[in-house]
């Protein structure tokens, strides 16, 4: 009779401590990412140094989960030219770059036309090892009416365009294995 007791609430116990460790079990380990800006040369100096557009999306990126449940685990990395970035990549082990860079309009009308969509947020999402890249996209950028230059940030600028530039990612991470 004792034995049957003990035995019921150490049977007991397992599947409460089963049941209660089950969604710790379940959970999808982080996807590890590197986010970095390129800069135009290598005299640009950015505040912050990761650049105000890869500061911006890591914000936004950071909040998001993959459909799988996964987190994402961002490694923003100080603005770099394109030569320097590939070294940093593979000292971190980062598995998938995302790559932001800046592209201005040629046309000093796109500038300051009120309507005008002639800058963007470009981005490159590509495999850290191999540089395969997985996807590319962009976003048009608007300055505020009457904004003048240096190069817009996302304080100065509508409608967001590291909203949409996330949106493209997060597409694209949840198509890889």
């Amino acid at each position: 009779m004792l034995r049957a007791i003990v035995f019921r609430r150490f049977s007991g116990a397992l599947v409460f401590a089963l049941v209660a460790a089950s969604p710790l079990l379940a959970q999808q380990p982080p996807l590890s990412l590197c986010l970095v800006q390129t800069k135009p040369d290598a005299a640009t100096q950015y505040n912050p140094s990761a650049g105000a557009w890869a500061i911006e999306l890591d914000k936004l990126l950071s909040a998001q989960r993959l459909r799988s449940g996964a987190p994402l685990q961002i490694t923003v990395l100080a603005a770099s030219v394109e030569k320097d970035i590939q070294p940093e990549v593979r000292r971190l082990q980062c598995p998938y770059v995302v790559k932001l860079s800046y592209q201005g309009s040629l046309s000093p009308v796109w500038r300051y036309a009120k309507d005008a969509y002639g800058d963007s947020l470009l981005f490159s999402l590509s495999n850290g090892p191999s540089e395969k890249i997985i996807a590319q996209g962009a976003s048009p950028i608007r300055l505020i009416h009457g904004q003048d230059r240096p190069p817009p940030s996302p304080l100065v600028s509508e409608p967001v365009p590291c909203a949409a530039v996330t949106q493209q990612i997060m597409k694209s991470l949840n198509k890889l294995p």
